[in-house]
């Protein structure tokens, strides 16, 4: 069993570009099992959903009160079960047909750890990198993560990528790099995905250093 999981805002999801980044999840050379789009519905109102998404029988329509960008993981949590590979993707990057099975591969070297296809490394933790893809396998312990959800910080709610990376280190999992030595090249594909619509975007509408920074300031951990 193969999920992935992401979240989306109303305007992505009616999107055509939105359909450009299914089409490239659907034509992987390693097939997914679902594809669960979790709707967080205390943040939006999503008065439209696509039909060739609600046709699709591998898609998974979940709205959930789970908010912000974590959404596209801890919206998924009580949806699927132990023991299935998770790959946890954004909804605005067009992915290359080798994505899935380049993550795949790393997680058969090391089935017990979160392998992420680009990271960042802290002093005490390392980010996962979510527009690139982290993927692991789900376990009662992966399921702690809702009960850390339920104490975020303010400040954490936009830094999904560093708060996960802090979630893993406090539940004794360990991020590592994928195989893809140059990811972005790989299993990205950019110039597909660059021409999308002007729309809000975390890297360019929140300061994520200075939320990484107060976030980490309130766990006691320096850079």
């Amino acid at each position: 069993m193969l999920y992935l999981s992401l979240t989306t805002r109303p305007e992505r999801l009616t999107s055509e570009h939105f359909k450009k980044v299914y089409y490239s999840l659907k034509n992987q050379t390693y097939k997914f099992t679902h594809l669960i789009i979790n709707l967080s519905i205390s943040d939006f109102v999503y008065n439209s959903i696509p039909q060739y998404l609600q046709d699709d029988k591998q898609i998974i329509i979940n709205k959930t009160k789970i908010s912000g960008p974590c959404t596209k993981l801890i919206g998924s949590i009580d949806i699927i079960p132990n023991d299935a590979v998770v790959i946890i993707l954004d909804d605005d990057i067009v992915m290359k047909p080798n994505f899935i099975s380049s993550l795949y591969g790393s997680y058969k070297k090391t089935p017990s750890k979160i392998s992420s296809s680009i990271v960042i490394v802290r002093k005490y933790f390392t980010d996962v990198v979510g527009f690139a893809g982290f993927i692991f396998r789900m376990t009662d312990i992966i399921r702690e993560l809702k009960n850390l959800y339920s104490t975020m910080p303010a400040c954490a709610k936009y830094i999904d990528d560093t708060w996960f990376g802090w979630c893993f280190w406090k539940l004794g999992l360990d991020v590592i790099k994928g195989k893809e030595n140059d990811p972005w090249n790989n299993i990205l594909d950019i110039p597909n995905t660059d021409p999308h619509p002007e729309w809000h975007e975390l890297c360019k509408h929140t300061n994520r250093n200075k939320l990484i920074n107060e976030f980490l300031k309130l766990c006691n951990i320096q850079y």
